[in-house]
């Protein structure tokens, strides 16, 4: 009896504490919008339903938040966030809140302490260390790798040519992970040819799990998931992804430690590649091994999926479009002419158009549409007038932001051009946020371009793409469509 008193007590003190500290924050953003609240839930029925019904409630609070300088609020559950579309005041949540939001803990078992996911302390002293890692200059050695992997990917392709409609994003993201593996671990994969491993079962084993709890409130509290075979699913199939980089990180320590020379320093074997991992070590920090399984997991598995996912939106907005297609095409035909090599970092650069084209199809379908950061401190937002309280989240709508007002009448409208200079004079930075912004933006957006700009350029070279238009979306951590990336691809007859 007394220890149910004293739990009652316990629950009576927390509730208190709670419902004024929630009154607080309601006062302090008493001026934003607010969806139809439940008692205990709040908004937290924005998140039932499918993956496609989840994005139409989430599009429902940005058109409320357009109703008052493209901010709101929701409550899920006791946690407050406020919901921002507007690039002045994303830009100052996205430079004074460098922490991410507590939601990206479910990517902790997985990922570790590695960048993407790292506490913010830890992340500043580690990203100066992995900066100078992808910095053109280093990046642009790989351009071999990508141009290889390139010359795969039209081969496997050349399997759907002249045929009906498939789904072209298979084919991209075995290509990038071909890419990613090789570039960041110095190991060959060989997915385009063997896509059936254990390593990659597990990785999509974890990564649906993953994005179940993140849009299952039910399954985010620990105790309530652990009683889940969800949990036990997760953690054979991480341990299973774990093992594949502690072994590549054993053996790529092992040659470090033989190949250093009497004063420490290591030996670089002429001509051999030098991936990210073998750059890793015999830095200013020494890294644990698994220190570097975090960085290496985080820099394959969150980068992959999203540089394919640009590539494939891009492909199939190309086959929709066939006047920027052409103009694509006439592009790299001054560049090659009829030569059928692969791009030099020179061809890259004079790629102006297929750049605009990228950037473009990467505002409209943003594919991490939403940036969610912890607020340590109270920050006032200028344009909607609210201060968000220390406590609350800050949820970034990247996809509503990139269709918003910031970017002139017709939003929607599919303009490569927008991108000209003459166009972007004026425009607040922060009103194109693929790659985030800000201190903690995306370290390997440059090496992300390059894979993009060079896998385009081949393949649009060796066939022309027809397609619909892209159709209805779901949001599954990053945006997919609900039928694919349909496409169908000619093959070019005009090519040397």
């Amino acid at each position: 009896m007394i220890i149910l008193a004293v739990l009652l007590l316990a629950v009576c003190v927390y509730w208190i504490r709670w419902s004024a500290r929630a009154q607080r924050m309601d006062r302090m953003t008493s001026q934003l919008p607010v969806p139809p609240t439940l008692p205990l839930i709040g908004n937290a029925s924005i998140f039932i339903g499918d993956t496609q019904q989840i994005l139409k409630n989430l599009w429902s609070v940005a058109h409320l938040a357009a109703k008052h300088k493209n901010s709101a609020k929701i409550w899920l559950g006791p946690k407050l966030y406020v919901a921002i579309a507007d690039p002045e005041d994303a830009q100052v949540v996205l430079e004074n809140c460098l922490d991410k939001d507590s939601v990206y803990r479910f990517m902790r078992p997985w990922l570790g302490h590695g960048l993407f996911v790292a506490p913010v302390d830890l992340w500043k002293v580690h990203r100066k260390v992995l900066l100078p890692i992808f910095h053109n200059k280093v990046v642009e050695e790989y351009l071999d790798v990508i141009a290889e992997q390139g010359k795969v990917l039209i081969g496997r392709l050349h399997e759907q040519a002249n045929r009906g409609n498939f789904d072209v994003l298979k084919y991209i993201t075995a290509c990038t992970l071909d890419i990613v593996f090789e570039t960041a671990m110095g190991e060959r994969m060989d997915v385009q040819r063997t896509p059936e491993t254990p390593y990659l079962r597990a990785r999509h084993i974890v990564m649906t799990i993953l994005n179940m709890r993140l849009f299952k409130v039910w399954l985010q509290p620990e105790f309530l998931f652990n009683l889940t075979h969800y949990a036990k699913q997760q953690n054979e199939n991480i341990l299973i992804t774990h093992k594949f980089t502690d072994e590549v990180v054993q053996k790529k320590r092992l040659e470090y430690e033989r190949n250093k020379d009497g004063n420490g320093l290591k030996k670089q074997p002429e001509g051999k590649l030098r991936s990210v991992l073998d750059l890793l070590f015999g830095r200013e920090i020494e890294f644990t091994n698994e220190q570097l399984r975090e960085h290496i997991d985080s820099i394959t598995i969150a980068g992959n999926d999203t540089t394919a996912l640009v590539i494939a939106y891009t492909i199939v907005l190309l086959g929709a479009h066939q006047d920027v297609q052409e103009k694509v095409f006439l592009e790299q035909q001054s560049i090659f002419g009829a030569a059928s090599r692969s791009p030099t970092k020179d061809d890259l650069q004079k790629m102006y158009y297929l750049e605009r084209v990228i950037k473009e199809s990467m505002r409209l379908y943003t594919v991490v549409p939403i940036i969610a950061r912890n607020v340590d401190k109270d920050i006032y937002l200028p344009t909607c007038g609210a201060t968000v309280p220390a406590g609350a989240g800050a949820v970034i709508g990247a996809f509503a932001l990139h269709r918003s007002a910031a970017w002139g009448p017709n939003p929607d409208k599919f303009d490569p051009d927008r991108f000209l200079p003459e166009r972007s004079v004026g425009r607040h930075p922060a009103a194109f946020i693929p790659f985030s912004y800000g201190a903690r933006n995306c370290i390997g957006r440059n090496f992300g371009m390059l894979i993009m700009k060079s896998l385009i350029s081949t393949i649009v070279r060796s066939y022309r793409i027809e397609a619909d238009d892209i159709g209805a979306l779901k949001i599954e951590v990053l945006l997919f469509p609900i039928n694919g990336h349909q496409v169908k691809i000619l093959k070019r007859t005009n090519q040397g």
